[in-house]
């Protein structure tokens, strides 16, 4: 996919600017008083800037795959957003709270999940700095990913 002539200045990124994947626990609360560990990996490709792939995996074996908004998640980290199947909720500071909520629906079910937000809110701000907000179409290959929506659209 070429892109350097999108970019600013003209030039492809240097990969150093790429993330590293983020790796951390979070905890699926099944009943009021039962949250069981789910490992999350973030990843952020600067090839599809407005999005962060994450895979929540559980020790048996199972792994569940989200595409979701970068801006909805950094939006999370100061307020309530999303709407219909992701829901995202910050931390009430107030009560000493430190972990960043997402309520996942989908067609098998839903998931209410905390993490930590200032693990996750540090990884953000290096896709922040691979990719600046506002930059984000500079980077994207339009044709691409409008010929993966109808590709997406013909199959439903």
């Amino acid at each position: 996919m070429a892109r350097s002539h999108n970019e600013p200045g003209g030039n492809v990124r240097d990969e150093e600017q790429d993330c590293e994947e983020l790796s951390l626990t979070m905890w699926r609360h099944v009943s009021l008083h039962e949250s069981l560990p789910i490992h999350a990996s973030f990843r952020y490709d600067r090839a599809r800037p407005l999005e962060v792939r994450v895979a929540f995996s559980n020790d048996a074996g199972g792994t569940v795959v989200w595409v979701l908004s970068r801006d909805l998640l950094l939006e999370g980290l100061h307020r309530p957003s999303g709407r219909g199947d992701v829901r995202i909720w910050p931390p009430c500071r107030t009560h000493g709270g430190d972990s960043l909520w997402m309520l996942l629906q989908g067609p098998a079910g839903m998931a209410l999940l905390a993490g930590p937000v200032d693990v996750l809110g540090a990884w953000l701000e290096e896709t922040l700095r691979a990719v600046p907000a506002g930059t984000e179409g500079l980077s994207m290959d339009w044709d691409e990913d409008f010929a993966r929506v109808r590709e997406q659209r013909h199959r439903c």
